[in-house]
């Protein structure tokens, strides 16, 4: 508190609001006319907030973004919560770790069944489901559903489900089970979201093909972006040049990202050159349209890359750093980068256009025609224009 009253930020805001009031009071006078009563609860409101600031230190919990959160929390407990755990026993606190545990998970079931009386209510709903395996190498199956209210669509995210088979008729009976228990009509499906592969999208025996036979209305519908993905990843296999590219952009990531002292040498190189300070993202290894932000970041540091393997090299002799090096030295490696900087911004923006509310068929081939069209007139000039680089 001394030290803010010396504070020129402070003694400025005085003056302003000496010069700024009616009365000619000063603000001495008008901190003495304080009450002690008020001059008590003011300093026990203050403590308080130092508590909580020193909570959320002690914690590791980001104060900016939590603070105001975490205060209106405790004003709206007001002296409830303090009566409870002074007038309650030592062992009925409630304050053990079972009992956060039973406390979220009964939030958690009061927010799912509120969740699914509305959707109980829908006259259709659609559902979307994708099998995963998570970090305990445990084969999950996520559950989402769209419905429509007051003539807008509403999406909510239901449930985890953990599956002993990934085949096609285990999945179908997990989620049949699933409607089961939670009154949901299977009836009412009007539509299905996966994706391509044939455990999913069979025909035949597909969990689609086995949903329909109760529900003859629903629809079957692959992900535009999802397909979009798979042409990027089938044309960028079918590349030589390109899939080489990959693979030196993940090697490159590498290199930089599990050294800090690596990472640290780059950053030098690039305050040398005045450059940005750019890190080396990580590309995808799922989804090539990720590689846009990889890419974009490495031909604005190309120079500094370069120059930092080199550097690093001759200090170390490490052999990845002159491969490195060498692989982005190449011409073949800088126009690839160069294109797919051109490139990959058209798809990504096809990408997010077809994610939009409301498109329909016509509209996305539209799109796509659009996209092909940008890509058709613009390619051999940028092309040639990497060239004229050599």
């Amino acid at each position: 508190m001394r030290a803010h009253a010396k504070n020129d930020t402070h003694i400025r805001r005085s003056e302003a609001e000496l010069l700024a009031t009616k009365k000619e009071v000063s603000i001495l006078e008008q901190l003495r006319s304080v009450t002690e009563e008020q001059r008590i609860r003011n300093r026990k409101g203050i403590k308080a907030l130092l508590r909580c600031t020193h909570f959320l230190a002690r914690n590791h919990i980001p104060h900016t973004t939590n603070f105001a959160a975490l205060v209106n929390l405790i004003v709206s407990c007001g002296d409830d919560l303090k009566q409870f755990t002074e007038k309650s026993a030592r062992n009925a606190t409630y304050t053990s770790t079972d009992s956060v545990s039973d406390f979220l998970e009964a939030r958690g079931l009061w927010v799912e069944e509120s969740q699914l009386k509305r959707l109980r209510k829908a006259p259709f709903y659609s559902v979307m489901a994708d099998e995963s395996t998570d970090i305990s190498t445990i084969e999950e199956l996520s559950i989402c559903f769209r419905w429509e209210e007051n003539g807008e669509p509403v999406e909510h995210f239901f449930d985890t489900i953990p599956l002993k088979k990934t085949d096609a008729a285990s999945i179908y009976t997990t989620l049949t089970d699933w409607f089961k228990q939670k009154g949901i009509q299977p009836t009412k499906l009007v539509g299905m979201g996966f994706d391509g592969a044939a455990t999913f999208s069979g025909v035949r025996t597909g969990v689609q093909a086995r949903l329909k036979k109760n529900s003859p209305r629903a629809l079957y519908v692959h992900c535009h972006c999802h397909l979009l993905q798979l042409a990027c990843v089938q044309a960028a296999n079918h590349t030589p040049g390109i899939e080489h590219v990959y693979k030196t952009l993940l090697t490159l990531w590498k290199f930089f990202h599990y050294s800090p002292k690596r990472a640290e040498h780059l950053k030098s190189v690039q305050r040398v050159l005045d450059l940005p300070e750019l890190k080396v993202t990580k590309p995808s290894d799922t989804r090539w349209l990720a590689h846009e932000q990889c890419v974009k970041a490495v031909k604005k540091s190309y120079a500094s890359i370069v120059i930092a393997l080199e550097s690093f090299y001759e200090q170390t002799h490490e052999p990845e750093a002159l491969g490195l090096n060498k692989a982005l030295s190449k011409k073949s490696t800088v126009m690839a980068i160069y294109l797919l900087d051109f490139v990959l911004p058209q798809v990504a923006k096809l990408s997010r256009c077809l994610q939009a509310e409301k498109l329909d068929l016509t509209a996305i081939s539209g799109l796509v025609d659009y996209t092909l069209q940008t890509l058709h007139e613009s390619l051999l000039p940028a092309a040639n224009w990497v060239l004229e680089l050599y």
